[in-house]
């Protein structure tokens, strides 16, 4: 009996450690479904409300790594706006390098120049955010799914091996 709880709780352990490590994934999604959705917004403000950046952002809530992005460019705008320096936010691991460009280009003309610009720079990027999106959403269901059944797997292994 005793045998058969560890066993049990080994496997639990292990699948919850592969759906520790499909975090990344499931992060990469959220991310870019809220950069999309952002990217919309901002579309519609630029078209009709027209408010200052601070109170479009402030408007509406963000959660998890599009959250502190946003709150990087915040301080950004107060303190390096005019400078040379570009927006520095690492990603934390969860962006590659094309990526990092695509957000760190897209905040830079966030704001800047006539509506009219605005528009149509954001309305380009509408497509490439989408794809970005889909390609994300994917990668995540394929992953998050291999993790979790790689670690049931791992622990039912070490389960046999055990017995």
């Amino acid at each position: 009996m005793l045998k058969f709880i560890i066993g049990i709780a080994l496997i639990g352990f292990t699948t919850f450690c592969g759906h520790l490590l499909a975090g990344k994934y499931r992060k990469r999604k959220c991310f870019f479904a809220q950069f999309r959705e952002f990217n919309d917004r901002y579309l519609s403000e630029i078209s009709y409300l027209k408010r200052p950046i601070e109170g479009f952002i402030a408007a509406y809530s963000y959660q998890g790594e599009f959250d502190h992005l946003l709150q990087e460019f915040f301080i950004w705008l107060r303190d390096d706006a005019f400078s040379n320096n570009g927006l520095e936010w690492d990603g934390e691991g969860l962006l590659t390098v094309d990526e990092k460009q695509l957000v760190s280009d897209y905040f830079l003309m966030l704001g800047k120049g006539d509506s009219l610009s605005q528009k149509n720079y954001f309305s380009s990027l509408k497509d490439r955010l989408i794809k970005v999106e889909s390609e994300t959403n994917n990668e995540a269901k394929r992953y998050e799914d291999l993790y979790i059944k790689l670690g049931f797997l791992c622990g039912l292994f070490v389960l046999i091996l055990l017995v």
